[in-house]
């Protein structure tokens, strides 16, 4: 099968790219000029120049493909109206662009965010009513609807994954930067439940449900098996697979929201993505961010390899080896 992959050049495109091509599909990355390639190196991939927010390079980057993965987002952002812009408007740009040309399938990685937290300790169904409660979360509830205005189109499959985490994820790689040298920090108590996902069991997953015959509008959760975990069950991970024991002091909400003032000012001034941003801090204290992904394992037979000590010890052999940790 041939495959567009967006976001082919972050970490999870990256991976998904990866499995694909280990699969045997012909994969074709939309990229920038600008675009750095280093994370797609090992796979063999056409590169096809294009942007979201530029529908004439999406017509014909989706042109003789059978399927679209859609993984580009904007995950941290100073102006919090660039969610929005980028990530609804985009994904419409980039539907409606694989819809006018014959694709098949449109796969839609989106985010629990956009479900938005469990109301208690147990994980709410896909189909609830969207919920979110950070900029990004809305953007990417934003995103689902402006894929589904193609439904009848092509079948469309959206995936709401909880924590990624994995190698080249710049996302986390602060905590385990901070754990080499034995810190780390903890929002409240600890006691808030997120579910998590490793990025290459992700990615498998991406593969298995387009080697599935579905049909229609699909919503599926993801998660490995072994979740939902404390912050705290996570900070003993990190300080396990870091052989160190951590400083980890407890600090209060105003203190991450001074920090993600302090990053975008920084990021604004340089130019770059923030390291955190306000919509993270708002999302890192829900009390609980869960997900079920019994019903993508009953239609598709994936199930996660990697249990959260794996995934987190071969997270962190890759960023030691890279100079990222």
């Amino acid at each position: 099968m041939r495959v567009l992959v967006t976001g082919g050049s972050g970490f999870v495109g990256g991976h998904v790219a990866r499995q694909l091509d280990a699969d045997g599909h012909d994969v074709r990355l939309l990229m920038r000029r600008t675009s750095d390639d280093s994370n797609v190196r090992d796979v063999q991939y056409e590169r096809v120049l294009g942007d979201l927010m530029e529908p004439a390079s999406l017509t014909a980057a989706c042109v003789g493909v059978e399927a679209v993965v859609h993984s580009a987002a904007v995950l941290r952002a100073v102006d919090q109206d660039d969610f929005m812009r980028v990530n609804r408007r985009g994904t419409a740009n980039l539907a409606s662009a694989a819809a006018a040309a014959g694709v098949q399938r449109f796969l839609h990685i989106s985010s629990i965010a956009a479900q938005g937290p469990a109301s208690g300790r147990e994980p709410e169904p896909p189909d609830t009513t969207p919920h979110p409660v950070s900029a990004y979360g809305r953007s990417k509830a934003a995103s689902e609807e402006a894929a589904l205005e193609q439904r009848g189109t092509m079948q469309l499959t959206i995936l709401r994954p909880p924590m990624i985490y994995g190698p080249a994820d710049a996302g986390l790689q602060a905590f385990f930067w901070m754990a080499q040298r034995k810190l780390s920090v903890r929002l409240g108590d600890g006691t808030n439940l997120v579910d998590a996902i490793y990025g290459p069991d992700l990615a498998e997953a991406v593969s298995a449900i387009l080697n599935s015959d579905l049909e229609g509008v699909v919503r599926y959760h993801i998660c490995d098996e072994g979740g939902p975990y404390t912050w705290n069950d996570l900070l003993a991970q990190l300080q396990s697979v870091a052989g160190k024991r951590l400083v980890i002091p407890t600090l209060p909400a105003s203190v991450f929201h001074g920090a993600a003032r302090c990053s975008e000012w920084w990021a604004q001034l340089t130019g770059t993505e923030p390291t955190l941003d306000r919509t993270r801090v708002v999302e890192m204290r829900q009390r609980a961010w869960l997900c079920d992904a019994s019903t993508l394992k009953r239609d598709t037979g994936w199930s996660a390899r990697r249990s959260l000590n794996d995934g987190m010890r071969e997270a962190m052999a890759w960023y030691r080896e890279h100079g990222w940790a």
